[in-house]
């Protein structure tokens, strides 16, 4: 006579409903850490594209230019449809002459929004081929919405066209600007 291991169909049942138990519980934690992911992995390429554009301008011994783009040909659109990096020649923001795309970085599907706020209010930053902005200090911001500031990231640029990463410097959970004040989204 055989006798069969298994389990039963309450069995199956009552683990299913500790296992949906405990994905519930776990959930929120989990949106939490993706939504966490993409603000830091959104801004650290951003800091890496700015990176590649200092070493080009002093590889190269030519001023180079980085504009919001949208189609990655020419400057225009916002911040998180893409940045275009070229060389500028004549400092003019415009793809011309001897002039050449160097990269465009994508945010493909980046909700929420990336703005540049810079020494007057100039939307496009300049490195030149020593390797210092066109006096343009100022930060990036991520906002993945308004509502959602743990989530803000903030990439500080100064005249030397060195980033540093904003930091939670009080333990609060929010990040503070270069002024130490939390981060604003609105």
């Amino acid at each position: 006579m055989h006798r069969y291991r298994g389990f039963t169909l309450i069995e199956l049942l009552i683990v299913m409903f500790v296992m949906a138990l405990l994905a519930s519980v776990s959930l929120p934690d989990f949106s939490a850490m993706l939504e966490n992911k993409r603000s830091d992995t959104t801004i650290k390429r951003l800091a890496q594209g700015i990176e590649f554009a200092r070493v080009s301008a002093i590889t190269t011994g030519s001023l180079v230019t980085l504009c919001r783009s949208s189609d990655g040909t020419e400057c225009g659109g916002n911040w998180q449809e893409g940045i275009l990096i070229f060389t500028d020649s004549n400092g003019d923001r415009v793809i011309n002459h001897q002039d050449r795309i160097l990269r465009h970085l994508t945010f493909a599907g980046l909700p929420g929004t990336l703005r540049w706020r810079a020494f007057q209010n100039r939307q496009y930053l300049q490195i030149t081929s020593q390797g210092f902005t066109r006096y343009q200090n100022g930060n990036f911001t991520y906002c993945p919405s308004p509502n959602q500031l743990q989530f803000a990231r903030q990439l500080i640029i100064n005249r030397s066209a060195r980033v540093r990463f904003a930091m939670d410097s009080d333990g609060d959970g929010f990040r503070e600007d270069s002024r130490g004040r939390r981060i604003d989204c609105s």
